[in-house]
């Protein structure tokens, strides 16, 4: 199973999807109701995705002000995983006084739910370099009773934290190399674009107007109002094709370019 999952991580392409993976992948392996997955940037650790079956909450996060980052603190069991790189199962939070639980406290009690196991882990990637942290909550028995995490269970959750820590830095490499490209591709239609000043920034609104048509035509998709579907590769293919799409006018003569009758 922990092949399979690995597979299924390795293969992603799509970065959001890929980090709901990670956490699917590690509560389907463990079990668990609930999972949180901060990603560890400007040494804190900040929210990524958050899911709890239970309550049908399948979040990913980008509003840094609704879920401010986690500083590195000790007495927070996700900063100490960081820290120290080790894995920590927490049987009960309410019965642990070695680290400051009052935050899943107070979300109990507004909404109710009952955190009482926990298993939290580092994502070390293949240097050895911290990529995130993984927090899952209340491992479940065969009746759907939270339960205290398996002592082996830990062994399977940090070989999946290896390949989801390996897929995400993979990620963040071919992005830099995405955006590597897309900037080298940008001075050129800067330097067309200041060649015709009539023109100016007219390929890089290209390029705006296409990803808001993509993104729209999409959203049609998922609603059922539209057929077609832009695909990851697809998108990124015609994002840089409207980027791209006045390249020639480099090498045009200036006398064509500026006639008035063009």
């Amino acid at each position: 199973e922990i092949l399979n999952l690995g597979i299924q991580l390795s293969a992603e392409r799509d970065y959001d999807k890929l980090l709901s993976k990670i956490i699917d992948c590690a509560m389907d392996i463990t079990n668990s109701d609930a999972g949180t997955l901060y990603m560890y940037v400007d040494d804190a650790l900040q929210f990524a995705v958050m899911k709890n079956r239970s309550m049908q909450i399948n979040q990913t996060i980008k509003d840094d002000k609704l879920y401010p980052p986690v500083p590195m603190d000790e007495k927070n069991v996700c900063a100490y995983a960081a820290i120290h790189r080790e894995i920590m199962n927490i049987p009960d939070v309410y019965e642990s006084e070695e680290f400051d639980f009052s935050g899943p406290g107070k979300y109990d009690k507004m909404t109710g739910y009952r955190t009482t196991s926990m298993l939290v882990y580092p994502l070390l990637n293949h240097e050895g370099n911290l990529v995130g942290v993984v927090q899952l909550i209340n491992a479940l028995d065969e009746n759907g009773k939270a339960i205290a995490y398996d002592r082996e269970i830990e062994l399977a959750a940090q070989a999946l934290a290896a390949q989801g820590a390996v897929a995400l830095s993979n990620m963040m490499y071919m992005q830099e190399i995405e955006q590597l490209m897309i900037s080298i591709t940008q001075a050129f239609t800067d330097a067309i674009d200041t060649r015709t000043p009539y023109n100016y920034y007219h390929s890089r609104n290209v390029y705006l107007y296409t990803e808001v048509m993509i993104d729209h035509i999409s959203e049609l998709h998922k609603k059922g109002k539209c057929a077609h579907f832009f695909g990851y590769n697809e998108k990124k293919e015609l994002l840089m094709a409207a980027l791209m799409h006045d390249i020639g006018k480099l090498v045009v003569p200036a006398e064509v370019i500026d006639k008035s009758t063009r």
